[in-house]
């Protein structure tokens, strides 16, 4: 129960794939905020502020000996506010101050007031097709997130190592072969 509010603005330039390439550059500021039955408006956990993504492509045709093959290369870039958390608890002097015994492990007075990282995430991957009479053969590699950027997304009491924080975080570097025939 409550009241929820969303705002924002959004930007957006593209240029549609011909003469062999493309790019969408995407821009958005916002805010998402609610209000529970408290009546103290605060972030929703979806209030990042701000999300940025570049997209752009180049595709070279008519190589090879009989001029049916094509190389493609793409790029897509991301880059966003982190989510908002709720924080582990923690003493003036910003160590831990769970209580597992009591379960006691979230300070709710400042849900959603912050975020660990703001994430990112390169991706880049090439193809390369032979177009055949009865059908069309592809390699295609893919590079996710090549800065292997690891941004934290979450906390957690990590129950393992007592009095220690433990983070979920993006996934990182992850390359990705395949080969695909389109009939």
């Amino acid at each position: 129960k409550g009241k929820g509010r969303n705002y924002g603005v959004e930007f957006t330039l593209e240029k549609f794939f011909s003469r062999h390439y493309y790019f969408l550059i995407n821009a958005s500021l916002y805010q998402s905020r609610y209000t529970p039955l408290d009546g103290r408006e605060r972030n929703t956990p979806f209030n990042g502020n701000y999300l940025v993504n570049i997209l752009c492509g180049r595709e070279f045709p008519g190589l090879g000996k009989k001029h049916n093959q094509t190389l493609g290369l793409n790029a897509k870039a991301f880059f966003g506010g982190g989510r908002k958390i709720i924080p582990l608890l923690r003493d003036a002097q910003g160590n831990l101050a769970v209580d597992p015994a009591n379960n006691r492990y979230w300070d709710y007075s400042k849900a959603f007031e912050n975020s660990l990282d703001n994430p990112y995430q390169v991706l880049v991957s090439a193809s390369y097709k032979w177009n055949k009479r009865r059908a069309t053969h592809e390699i295609f590699l893919n590079l996710d997130n090549i800065t292997n950027n690891r941004g934290k997304i979450t906390e957690f009491y990590d129950e393992s190592e007592p009095n220690k924080t433990g983070y979920m975080t993006q996934f990182g570097f992850f390359p990705n072969l395949m080969y695909r025939v389109y009939f």
